[in-house]
């Protein structure tokens, strides 16, 4: 059964994110494969994630736990708010997003990150991120209408 991909492509997911996932074919910038990797939590692609990560990063994971999070969250959403080089020409890219979802305690939740990538070897890698934490005053930025400390930073 078709589905529409999880990264907000319209596309079918089987076409999309998940041709990625499956190693039928690579994320050819930064942004597809932060979109496959956000997609990949969708499905809890666990040994994605952990392939996608760069080598020298990955002693900072624990594809466990990777797996719990990502079964434990209703994946609500992704919203990219900018991206910074990392075309098929680069070997670096930055990608500002914001990912919804709902926790185990069946709370909405955003990941809000500035995500930093490589290309090595003509494959794309995740390398770091920083959370990022709207002011509490602001906007919630998952579209509620409510201040973020009185919605999902709490």
């Amino acid at each position: 059964m078709s589905s529409t991909c999880y990264c907000g492509s319209e596309l079918e997911f089987e076409t999309c994110c998940g041709a990625i996932i499956a190693g039928q074919r690579k994320a050819e910038a930064a942004l597809t494969l932060m979109k496959s990797r956000y997609s990949a939590y969708c499905v809890a692609a666990s040994d994605y994630l952990m392939a996608t990560t760069h080598p020298s990063q990955r002693v900072h994971f624990d594809k466990a736990s990777i797996e719990q999070w990502a079964k434990e969250s209703e994946w609500k959403g992704l919203k990219i708010i900018s991206t910074h080089k990392g075309t098929s020409e680069d070997t670096q890219g930055e990608v500002v997003f914001q990912a919804f979802f709902r926790d185990e305690a069946h709370k909405n939740r955003v990941h809000y990150e500035h995500s930093f990538f490589v290309k090595e070897q003509n494959q794309w890698f995740y390398l770091s991120g920083k959370i990022l934490t709207p002011n509490r005053n602001e906007p919630c930025p998952c579209g509620s209408g409510k201040k973020y400390k009185k919605c999902c930073g709490v």
